[in-house]
């Protein structure tokens, strides 16, 4: 696929979870010279928050537990392309909810590997892990390559390695082209408040807009993260399905790390509340040794540099904040 010229290709394209935060951009990038784009969602709908222009994109529902309606759906698509990037996305959630995480994240790509095989089709794969399944770094700036150990730490990261590791077992075994991707943290707008660049955005826009106290509540702000603009990520994932060797696995991050507590600086630095207060809740002292994303394989591959840099990134998030709740203003009935 030509991901970065914009001309028309002869690709049909399948994006699970589309309407989700990386799905949505992912459709975004594509729109335009993919021949044609469909969707599986589980809502079947798109937000509110998505462009206008997404909304002519076919959306399919299936919740990947019927590999034989699955394969009926992907036999009517008859996709070239498939970006799985449907799955459970919460890690603090997914203490709570690990049913739901292993059930989002390794049985919906074995059922979707599945329908592939019983379909007929000849589709290369796409397969969006998480950088998680790397776990905690074991001493001060460890780099983690693709070929670093899994110590995932969480239900979430380790229903991810499960299924990165299914991805590579399916493409040795059945030969079908999966490409593995582990994106680390990436942010932006329309991303989840379950996330901290989201919920820092939005609670200094509920300060700016509905006059909130000038507080901003956090949780520990001491750890550093590999933080890429979704845009970005999206833009490796096409380039990757171009340019990526099926049974490889690529980490995707900007390669330098971030505090957290100089991110939320940069947020405050935006606001016209320059007053705020952070309240900080530390988690547990643990000893957080700083992390480094090993990102020279998909530097050799794809020509990598991000595009957008942080401050752009988080002055686009908090302006989308400001955005939503000015349209909650004028319309507070929807």
């Amino acid at each position: 696929m030509g991901t970065d010229n914009k001309k028309i290709d002869s690709s049909t394209v399948l994006i699970t979870g589309i309407t989700g935060f990386a799905g949505s951009y992912l459709a975004e990038h594509l729109h335009g010279f993919a021949r044609e784009i469909h969707g599986i969602s589980r809502s079947g709908k798109w937000p509110k928050t998505c462009p206008a222009n997404l909304h002519n994109i076919p959306l399919h529902t299936s919740n990947f537990q019927d590999s034989a309606q699955l394969a009926l759906l992907l036999k009517t698509i008859n996709p070239t392309h498939i970006y799985h990037l449907a799955g459970f996305a919460q890690t603090g959630k997914s203490f709570v909810n690990q049913h739901d995480a292993w059930l989002g994240n390794l049985n919906a790509p074995q059922t979707l590997y599945d329908a592939i095989k019983k379909s007929g089709i000849n589709a290369k794969v796409l397969f969006a892990g998480s950088g998680l399944i790397y776990g905690s770094a074991r001493y001060d700036k460890e780099i983690k390559t693709e070929s670093s150990e899994l110590m995932p730490q969480s239900p979430y990261a380790s229903s991810k390695a499960a299924a990165d590791l299914l991805s590579y077992q399916v493409w040795v075994n059945d030969k079908i082209e999966i490409i593995r991707a582990r994106p680390f943290n990436h942010i932006g707008p329309r991303q989840s408040i379950d996330f901290a660049m989201a919920s820092f955005s939005k609670q200094i826009a509920e300060v700016e807009l509905l006059g909130k106290k000038p507080v901003i509540k956090t949780g520990s702000l001491s750890a550093f993260r590999d933080l890429t603009d979704v845009r970005d990520t999206v833009r490796a994932y096409a380039s990757l399905m171009e340019h990526g060797k099926p049974g490889e696995a690529y980490n995707i991050g900007s390669g330098k790390n971030t505090r957290i507590s100089d991110a939320l600086k940069m947020l405050v630095s935006f606001s016209n509340k320059p007053n705020l207060i952070i309240e900080e809740e530390p988690s547990p002292s643990t000893q957080d040794f700083e992390l480094l994303v090993g990102i020279d394989k998909l530097n050799k591959t794809i020509s990598w540099e991000p595009a957008f840099s942080l401050e752009k990134t988080l002055t686009d998030t908090l302006n989308y904040w400001r955005q939503v709740i000015a349209a909650q203003l004028q319309n507070p009935k929807e």
